[in-house]
C-alpha cells in the first residue's frame, strides 16, 4: 500500500514550523525570536496609565522600532532606553516611532520613564503575550519570565523587516547601527 502525504498533513507541518513562539523557552539561549518577513501577531500589552492595547493596533500603518527589554531595574536597559532617547529625533524624522516593551507593570514602567524622561512610548508586558508572540521569552532561573533583549524593525503593514536578538543582555545594538538598519528600512 502506497502512503501519500495529504494536503491536511502538510499544512500542520508547516503551521507547526513556521508559527510563532506561544510559549517561553527554558534559556535564553533557546529562543525561537520572528524572522525576518514574519508578520507580527495579535498580542496585548498595556500602556503606562495600564489601559490594555493590541501590540498590532500600536504598530499597524507606522514604521516601527520594536524593542524588548528586561526591566527598569536593569543596568543594561537603561543604558539602552537613554540611548534610544538620544536618537529618537533621528528615527522620528525617518518616520519611525519608538515602541519599547518590559514585564514591568504600568507603575513600574512610570518610574523608568520619570527617571529617565524618555520621549517614546513604554508599554508593559506583565502577561508575557507580546514576548511569547515574538519568540523572545524565556524562563530566567531567579527573575521568572524574561524577554531576551531585541530590537525589531516592523513595517506599517506588521512584517518584520530587521532583528537583532542576542541571549548575552549585557549586549546590545549600537545606536549607529539601528540608525542604519532604520535608514535602509532594515535592509541591511
Amino acid at each position: 500500500m502506497k502512503k501519500t502525504i495529504t494536503p491536511l498533513a502538510v499544512l500542520s507541518i508547516f503551521a507547526i514550523c513556521f508559527a510563532p513562539a506561544l510559549s517561553s523557552a527554558k534559556t535564553a539561549e533557546e529562543v525561537t525570536p520572528l524572522l525576518i518577513g514574519a508578520t507580527v501577531p495579535s498580542a496585548g500589552i498595556a500602556d503606562q496609565k495600564g489601559n490594555s492595547r493590541d501590540l498590532t493596533d500600536v504598530l499597524k500603518g507606522k514604521r516601527s522600532v520594536v524593542i524588548f527589554y528586561r526591566g527598569g531595574w536593569c543596568p543594561y536597559c537603561n543604558t539602552q532606553l537613554n540611548e534610544l532617547a538620544e536618537i529618537e529625533g533621528d528615527l522620528k524624522a525617518k518616520g519611525y516611532q519608538i515602541v519599547a516593551i518590559s514585564p514591568d507593570k504600568p507603575d513600574s514602567l512610570n518610574v523608568t520613564d520619570g527617571k529617565y524622561e524618555l520621549g517614546y512610548q513604554l508599554y508593559s508586558d506583565s502577561d508575557f503575550n507580546a514576548m511569547n508572540a515574538f519568540g523572545v521569552g524565556y524562563d530566567h532561573k531567579r527573575r521568572g519570565m524574561l524577554p531576551v533583549p531585541s530590537v525589531f524593525i516592523v513595517t506599517p503593514d506588521l512584517q518584520v523587516s530587521f532583528q537583532y536578538v542576542n541571549p548575552n543582555y549585557r549586549f546590545r545594538m549600537p545606536a549607529k547601527l539601528l540608525l542604519a538598519a532604520a535608514e535602509t528600512g532594515g535592509e541591511l
